[in-house]
C-alpha cells in the first residue's frame, strides 16, 4: 500500500511538473506584461511628474496674398532724355531792317546842346587853382663842395639845398619844395625849415648816393599847403664832379 501511495504521488508530481513546463513560456510572457504594467503604474502614482512644456496653440490667421491677374500687358514707359531748358525764355531775335530816317532828328542848335552836355558829363571842368603867393629863384643855381655842410662827404652824396624867404628876406617855413625829372619818374620833396644848417628856412633834398651823372636835366618847384604850385619849374643839370656835389638854390617871395 505504501508503495502504491508513493507511486501515485510521484506520478502526480511528475504530471504537475510536465504541465508547468508546458505553461512556462506563457507565464513568462504574462509576468513580463505584469512587470511593465507595474512599472508604468508606479511611475504615474509614485514618481513626481516632470513639467513638460505645453505648447500654446496660437491661432495663425493666414494673410491673404492677393494675386493680381491681369490680362493687360504692361509696357515700360519710354526712356526720357532730359534736355536742359533755360529758366527764362529768350525772345526770338528779329532782324530789323535799317531805315534811312533816324528815329529822332535834331537840328543844328539841338545837336550843339547835346554835344555840350555830353562834354560836361564826360570831362568835368577843373578849376585852375589860384596861388595865394608867388616865388622866384634868386640869381642862378650855384654848385659847391658838399664838405662845406657834411665833413668828408666826398663823392658819397649829392643833393640840393637852400633858403626860402619873403620879399624882405625873412624866412618862410612850411613851403613845399619838389624835385623831379628822374628816370623812375619819382618826385623828391622837402619842407622849408627842416634843415636849419642852411638857415632858419633851410631845405635839402638828396639827389643820389653816391655822386653820379644825370643825362637829363632835373626840375625844382615850390608849392603851398594845398600843393598848388607857387613858382615856375626851374630846370638845372647836376654835375658829376665831386667838388660840385651840392647845388644851392634860394627862393624869394615876389607877391
Amino acid at each position: 500500500m505504501l508503495i502504491l501511495f508513493l507511486t501515485v504521488i510521484f506520478v502526480a508530481i511528475y504530471f504537475a511538473w510536465t504541465v508547468s513546463k508546458r505553461n512556462q513560456p506563457y507565464v513568462k510572457a504574462l509576468n513580463q506584461e505584469k512587470t511593465v504594467w507595474y512599472e508604468q503604474t508606479s511611475q504615474i502614482l509614485f514618481l513626481s511628474p516632470t513639467a513638460s512644456p505645453t505648447a500654446s496653440l496660437t491661432p495663425t490667421i493666414p494673410t491673404p496674398t492677393p494675386s493680381l491677374t491681369s490680362s493687360a500687358t504692361i509696357t515700360p514707359p519710354p526712356t526720357r532724355t532730359s534736355t536742359a531748358t533755360a529758366l527764362l525764355q529768350t525772345n526770338t531775335p528779329v532782324a530789323f531792317q535799317p531805315s534811312g530816317t533816324p528815329l529822332l532828328q535834331l537840328n543844328a542848335a539841338e545837336t550843339e546842346i547835346i554835344k555840350t552836355l555830353l562834354a560836361a558829363v564826360t570831362q568835368p571842368p577843373t578849376a585852375a587853382p589860384t596861388p595865394d603867393m608867388w616865388f622866384e629863384m634868386i640869381g642862378n643855381p650855384g654848385a659847391v663842395n658838399a664838405d662845406l655842410v657834411y665833413a668828408n662827404a666826398g663823392c658819397s652824396w649829392m643833393g640840393v639845398g637852400g633858403l626860402v624867404s619873403d620879399s624882405r628876406g625873412d624866412p618862410i617855413i612850411g613851403i613845399h619844395i619838389q624835385i623831379g625829372g628822374f628816370k623812375d619818374e619819382s618826385i623828391h620833396d622837402a619842407l622849408s625849415g627842416q634843415f636849419p644848417v642852411y638857415g632858419e628856412s633851410g631845405y635839402e633834398i638828396t639827389l643820389a648816393r653816391p655822386v653820379q651823372e644825370f643825362k637829363d636835366p632835373l626840375w625844382i618847384q615850390l608849392l603851398n599847403d594845398a600843393l598848388v604850385p607857387v613858382s615856375e619849374k626851374i630846370y638845372f643839370r647836376p654835375s658829376s664832379n665831386c667838388e660840385k656835389s651840392l647845388i644851392l638854390i634860394n627862393f624869394k617871395k615876389t607877391k
